[in-house]
């Protein structure tokens, strides 16, 4: 009891942290970072907050069916690749807007964060199957991007919304029913993050970095 309350605390500690951590992302790690947190909390927050609003008193004892847990599990890891894709492209975007990046460093670099963030997150035996699906869904995606659209306003977050309300485990009755107040439900949970990336990001000093390593890499 007393370790599973010291990892709670810890947990707690580390949201607390990252939460209104207001500090300067100028290099690609706190970038990384940055994505990788805020995505698993959106996805989190918005599957087990809709799932908890429809089923009401019976949501506790829901998640210790068996039967049920298939579901949420590929409902959990649709969302937060999801997330993780339009976060993504927003940041890349982001970044590029505010450096000389082109559009092959552009999509590179969003690659890498993708990757990155793929990593340190899929687990188990299934890990390498799901990274392959996921990777690949997001460099075809990285490969069509408009970048300067993508930095504007939420055009980026296109495919999240839409995660949720297609693939959260309920009903295909209460998809239909609550799919326009789920989706902008995950439109209103980016908006905070938006406002964080932008007021920390230096998007000068992370684009000049990651533009020198590419070209060093391109004339090696």
């Amino acid at each position: 009891m007393i370790g599973n309350l010291a990892c709670t605390i810890s947990r707690l500690q580390r949201v607390f942290r990252i939460r209104f951590d207001k500090s300067s992302i100028n290099e690609a790690e706190k970038l990384i970072e940055f994505i990788h947190t805020r995505s698993a909390y959106v996805a989190q927050t918005s599957l087990y907050g809709y799932l908890k609003t429809r089923m009401g008193r019976s949501y506790a004892a829901i998640f210790k069916d068996e039967r049920f847990a298939p579901s949420l599990n590929a409902a959990k890891w649709t969302v937060y690749a999801a997330c993780l894709s339009d976060l993504t492209v927003y940041s890349a975007a982001l970044v590029a807007s505010g450096s000389l990046m082109d559009r092959e460093e552009t999509a590179a670099f969003a690659a890498y964060c993708h990757g990155e963030c793929v990593r340190r997150t899929f687990e188990g035996k299934c890990a390498s199957v799901i990274e392959e699906e996921v990777c690949k869904s997001f460099s075809k995606r990285a490969r069509a991007t408009i970048w300067a659209n993508a930095a504007v306003g939420a055009t980026a977050f296109s495919e999240s919304p839409e995660a949720l309300a297609n693939s959260s485990p309920v009903s295909d009755t209460f998809k239909q029913l609550d799919h326009e107040i789920v989706t902008n439900s995950v439109r209103f949970r980016w908006n905070d993050v938006r406002n964080q990336l932008q007021r920390r990001l230096d998007g000068e000093a992370l684009g000049e970095n990651w533009t020198m390593l590419i070209r060093q890499e391109r004339s090696g």
